[in-house]
């Protein structure tokens, strides 16, 4: 009967342990996935600021901001995988995800925010 029990007990830490041990190894993912999406990002907003040239006739800045939202559009599925192991990064996808909805220009603050501590030591957007 105590071997049974011993046997019981042992799976039931198994059964407590492996979702801890899996959301672990998800993190991880999640934060490679949250930093090829600010590589996007970057370059999206590197982008953008290059189309904010005063030397820019009106049809090439407009190229550069379409390039820009493309750019940060790739950004996207990166995003979304980093948030499914990591629900933290939701706000760096959602603000991706305004792209379309959005002018560029309001989102380059939170963007370069989001960006700068996802490739941060800490790179954890959440508490």
């Amino acid at each position: 009967m105590a071997r049974l029990n011993r046997v019981r007990l042992a799976v039931a830490g198994i059964a407590l342990a492996a979702p801890l041990t899996l959301s672990a190894c998800s993190g991880g993912q999640g934060v490679s996935q949250a930093r090829q999406a600010c590589g996007y990002v970057d370059k999206a907003l590197a982008t953008f600021k290059a189309s904010q040239a005063p030397t820019l006739d009106a049809a090439a800045a407009q190229n550069l901001r379409n390039e820009a939202q493309d750019q940060l559009l790739k950004a996207l599925p990166y995003a979304a995988k980093a948030t499914s192991s990591n629900g933290s990064y939701n706000a760096l996808m959602t603000n991706i995800q305004e792209a379309g909805r959005v002018p560029m220009d309001l989102l380059v603050p939170s963007l370069t925010r989001q960006c700068a501590v996802v490739k941060s030591d800490t790179p954890y957007l959440g508490s």
